[in-house]
Formats: structure tokens, C-alpha cells, sequence
């Protein structure tokens, strides 16, 4: 069988056509046969594990991350179910947030709290004087304080790029 699968092999049209070349040109073929060869294998399996396994840390990160923070804010949580009182948690400024930026016009890019009961916002390509309404809202009526502001300009008069943290 190892015979007859040589014999066909031999016969095929590219080995024959391989054969039919210049003693000196056969490297040359060789050697391009084997980069084509690895950059296929390189694009169809060493790329796509690669990004497989940063998607899957980068996963893992946040999966974790969030796990701290419920372990961070567990022992709070607890004691306001038990008084049931409600203070300015992150899980009612969360709302807060959201619902005075939709007043405002404004779409929040990200909004991700963090452990000391702070939430961190980003905004792309929003109004400057949008933002600063929203933000005069957010301390005058409900309290929540600017801890820091970072701006950017964006390429049209008027449009910021924004990150603040609340709290």
C-alpha cells in the first residue's frame, strides 16, 4: 500500500512538474513551498490560539476583578440588607448616573463602579456643555461628587472625550 501511494505521488502533476526544473531553481521552490506552508499554518492555527488566549485572560481578569469587588463590598451589602437603610451605594448611584446622562442627552461609553463605592465614566465625542449640565445636576441635586475629570478635545468644536470618577 506505502508502494502504491509513492508510485501515485510520484506521478502527480506537481511532483512531475517539480522534477521537470532546473537543478537550481528546486531550493528555490523548496523554500518558498515551506514559508507558503508556514504562514497558512501560522494564519489558520498559531494566530486564532493566540487570540483565543487573550480573550480568554482578559476574560478571566474581569471575571476576577468583579469577584473582588462583591468580596471587597460583601460585608457592606450585608449591613445594609440588615439595617435596610439604603445609603449612596454604588448600586443606587449606578441609576442616578445613567438617568440624569439620558436627561442630559449624553451617552455614557462606559460606566464600571469600583470597589471603594466610586464609578469611573467614560464618554466619547459629547457636548462639553452637556456634560458640564449633567454634572452641575449630579452634585447639586443628588449629591454625587467630581473626584476626577480628565478631557480631551474631539475633532469637531464642541465635542469632548471624557473620563470622571464619581462618587
Amino acid at each position: 500500500m506505502l508502494d502504491n501511494l509513492k508510485t501515485q505521488l510520484s506521478q502527480s502533476a506537481p511532483i512531475r512538474w517539480y522534477e521537470g526544473r532546473e537543478p537550481g531553481e528546486k531550493p528555490i521552490i523548496v523554500a518558498l513551498t515551506a514559508l507558503v506552508v508556514i504562514s497558512l499554518l501560522w494564519l489558520m492555527i498559531w494566530k486564532p490560539l493566540s487570540e483565543w488566549r487573550t480573550f480568554s485572560e482578559n476574560r478571566y481578569v474581569n471575571a476576577q476583578s468583579v469577584w473582588d469587588w462583591m468580596q471587597a463590598n460583601e460585608a457592606d451589602a450585608r449591613q445594609t440588607a440588615r439595617s435596610g437603610a439604603g445609603g449612596a451605594t454604588t448600586r443606587s448611584l449606578l441609576p442616578v448616573i445613567t438617568r440624569a446622562a439620558n436627561s442630559h442627552g449624553l451617552r455614557l461609553n462606559r460606566l464600571q463602579p469600583e470597589a471603594d463605592g466610586a464609578v469611573s465614566v467614560v464618554l466619547q465625542a459629547q457636548s462639553f456643555n452637556a456634560m458640564l449640565k449633567w454634572l452641575d445636576e449630579l452634585e447639586q441635586q443628588h449629591k454625587v461628587s467630581v473626584q476626577r475629570v480628565s478631557l480631551d478635545a474631539e475633532g469637531k468644536p464642541g465635542l469632548i472625550n471624557a473620563q470622571l470618577r464619581l462618587q
